[in-house]
């Protein structure tokens, strides 16, 4: 009997190495916390980069754009600079193929990019997230009777003001359209 009163108690008493002490699990919570802070503010940094790259990605297509469609209406227009057009620094006037008289623009107080056809209003065709921070048309080749191609170099800086996402950032973009017949 003394033997099983003995083995009872051996077997009912706590034994002070098994299991974690307070130490021990305070320890651990810790360092499980302060890995998932720093994990978690890793995936916030990229959520914030990932939208900041889209609004970039965004707004530079549509400059791109806007390029784009100054670009293929001149190029197949005609009367570049010719007959008194309105051939500007930060204006350029031709005839499209539709015979309607265009004016691409600088708009200093909307700071952006118009277009207007025979006189009418102008219509924005930049975005309101884009600061257009100058327009410059140079042409060459337009002069009545010479033998030169005629082309246009259009030259465009901006900048980003994408209050929703905290985007500054400068845009430049510069391409040359050449007209697709000679002057006569």
């Amino acid at each position: 009997m003394k033997n099983e009163c003995h083995e009872l108690n051996a077997k009912s008493s706590i034994n002070p190495s098994s299991g974690f002490t307070l130490i021990e699990m305070l320890v651990s919570v810790g360092l499980f916390t302060s890995v998932i802070t720093v994990a978690l503010m890793a995936l916030l940094n990229i959520k914030a980069l990932q939208a900041k790259s889209t609004a970039l990605r965004t707004i530079n297509n549509n400059l791109n754009f806007a390029v784009e469609l100054m670009s293929r209406e001149i190029r197949t227009g005609k009367d570049y600079c010719i007959n008194g057009n309105n051939c500007g620094v930060n204006s350029f006037e031709f005839t499209n193929d539709d015979d309607n008289k265009v004016r691409y623009a600088y708009d200093s107080n909307a700071k952006s990019i118009t277009r207007s056809e025979d006189g009418g209003q102008a219509l924005v065709i930049t975005a309101p997230e884009v600061t257009i921070t100058n327009l410059t048309f140079v042409t060459s080749g337009t002069e009545v009777g010479d033998s030169i191609q005629p082309m246009l170099t259009i030259i465009v800086n901006g900048e980003t003001n994408s209050e929703k996402t905290n985007l500054n950032s400068d845009l430049n973009i510069q391409t040359t359209v050449s007209k697709r017949e000679m002057d006569s």
